[in-house]
């Protein structure tokens, strides 16, 4: 697939991986419509930087993790683009979530906000792409999803569901639509992360560094381009996964 003159929605874009993500895929030739739920002015900021860089992007608000918001998403995508080719799904909640005060609620907002904020715009772009011939879709899952991480019960179940739904839906939605995965390892850590944590997370790679927002985006680009895979989960993380 080259990206010329597509339409891709990349969810979660507004900061961080997914504004990246969202800048690499425009820089390529696709219309961007970059989602945000809270970050208004950071994804105004993305739209503009890529509007600068020759770029056609468009902001849209929406909470991937409820229905109707997918909805609005997906309506708002159409009558401003008229179609939709590539879907990222990006968006995600994480933090710490020890099993010793772990609640109910912990678990809902972690489903909520990785497993079901990609299941449901997945399903839904994903078949109207199905319906139309042709179509990408890049989940992207964490390193946490084969190898849980202590004290991140919840995000890690989540993110294994993300690798479960890509798979599946590799299969429900062929041959018209590609799925695969990516597992970023060790990128753009919270900026309240204990050093100590941090040395010993990048001590755990194969390359002993960090990893770069563009290594992500470079991934994706790939995997949409590539027009014979589909399925997979991409290890992006340094080796890490190799439990160096």
């Amino acid at each position: 697939m080259q990206l010329a003159n597509k339409v891709a929605v990349v969810t979660g874009s507004a900061q961080r991986i997914g504004a990246t993500i969202a800048a690499t895929l425009a820089a390529r030739g696709a219309a961007v419509v970059v989602n945000y739920r809270y970050s208004a002015a950071d994804a105004a900021a993305t739209v503009e930087r890529i509007s600068l860089d020759g770029g056609t992007a468009l902001a849209l608000a929406g909470d991937m993790a409820n229905a109707e918001d997918v909805e609005a998403l997906f309506a708002a995508t159409l009558a401003a683009f008229g179609r939709v080719d590539i879907l990222v799904n990006n968006a995600s909640t994480f933090r710490r979530t020890p099993l010793e005060s772990l609640v109910e609620a912990d678990w809902t907002d972690m489903l909520d906000n990785n497993l079901h904020a990609a299941r449901r715009p997945a399903l839904r772009f994903g078949n109207w792409m199905r319906a139309h011939g042709a179509g990408a879709i890049v989940n992207i899952a964490d390193t946490a999803a084969e190898r849980p991480w202590r004290g991140y019960l919840p995000y890690s179940i989540a993110k294994a569901g993300i690798v479960a739904l890509t798979r599946g839906l590799a299969k429900e939605l062929a041959p018209e639509v590609r799925v695969n995965a990516i597992a970023p390892g060790p990128i753009l850590f919270p900026p309240d992360y204990d050093p100590a944590a941090r040395e010993r997370e990048l001590a755990r790679t194969l390359l002993r560094r960090e990893g770069h927002p563009q290594n992500i985006a470079d991934a994706v680009v790939a995997l949409v381009e590539n027009d014979y895979i589909t399925g997979v989960l991409l290890p992006v993380d340094g080796g890490r996964s190799l439990g160096a």
